[in-house]
C-alpha cells in the first residue's frame, strides 16, 4: 500500500483540498483509496461527512497502533492512503512521515509560503521520506507563480502542473465533492488528474528504490 502524507507547516497552503482532490481522483482511476484525517481541526472529516459516496473511505487509526492500522488497510485491499496533517509541528507528523511512501508538500506562490518551506523540508528529510512539491492556489500567468516555480525547483522535485485558484474547489466541497466529480473535463479537474499522475509516477519510483535498498541490505 502506498502512503501519501500531505504536509506543510504553513497554514492555508491547501493541504485538505489537495488531500481530498487527489484521493478522489485516485479512487476514480487508480485503485481502492482511503483517507486519514490527523488535523485536529477536522476539515477533511467534515467534508467527508457531507458526501453521498463513501468512497474513498475515511479511516481512523490510533497513533499508538499505526502499524497495525496500516496492516488492516492493506489486508482490506486499500492501495492508496492519503493522510491530511495539521499545519504545525505535531508529535504524530514525524511518525507518519517515517511510514510514508511519499510526502506531498503543497505551496502557495507567496513570499511567506516560500519562506516556510524550509521548516517542512527539515521534518521530511529528517524522516528520510521522498517528497514532491505541488504549487497550489496560484493565479494564472503571474510573475509570482514563475518565481515560485524557480525557487521550489531548486529545493527538489516539483509537479509540472500547477493547481490554480478557482471557485470550483470550494463550490464542490460544499456538497462533499471534488472538482473531478463535479466538472470532469474542466481545467481544475484536469490539473488535479495531472498532478495525481505525477504523484503516482513518483510513488512507483519511491517503491522501487525501497525494494532495491532492502535487497542490498539483505
Amino acid at each position: 500500500m502506498h502512503i501519501i502524507v500531505v504536509a506543510s507547516q504553513k497554514g492555508g497552503a491547501g493541504k485538505t483540498t489537495l488531500s481530498r482532490s487527489l484521493a478522489v481522483a485516485a479512487q476514480q482511476s487508480a485503485g481502492m483509496t482511503a483517507l486519514l484525517d490527523t488535523d485536529p481541526q477536522g476539515s477533511l472529516t467534515s467534508w467527508w461527512n457531507r458526501r453521498e459516496s463513501e468512497a474513498p473511505i475515511l479511516v481512523k487509526i490510533d497513533p499508538a497502533g499505526l502499524d497495525a492500522g496500516i496492516a488492516k488497510l492493506e489486508a482490506a485491499g486499500v492501495e492508496y492512503l492519503f493522510i491530511d496533517t495539521p499545519p504545525s509541528v505535531h508529535p504524530e507528523l514525524s511518525q507518519l512521515l517515517a511510514r510514508a511512501t511519499l510526502a506531498v508538500i503543497p505551496v502557495r506562490p507567496s513570499p511567506d509560503d516560500l519562506d516556510a518551506v524550509g521548516d517542512t523540508l527539515e521534518l521530511v528529510e529528517k524522516a528520510g521520506c521522498p517528497f514532491v512539491f505541488v504549487l497550489t492556489q496560484a493565479k494564472p500567468r503571474t510573475r509570482l507563480q514563475m518565481q515560485a516555480v524557480m525557487a521550489l525547483a531548486k529545493h527538489g522535485k516539483l509537479a509540472p502542473t500547477v493547481i490554480h485558484d478557482r471557485t470550483d474547489f470550494p463550490t464542490a466541497a460544499i456538497t462533499g465533492k471534488t472538482v473531478t466529480e463535479v466538472e470532469q473535463e474542466g481545467p481544475s479537474a484536469n490539473e488535479v488528474r495531472e498532478v495525481l499522475n505525477y504523484v503516482l509516477t513518483q510513488l512507483n519510483k519511491a517503491s522501487s528504490t525501497h525494494v532495491e535498498k532492502k535487497v542490498a541490505n539483505g
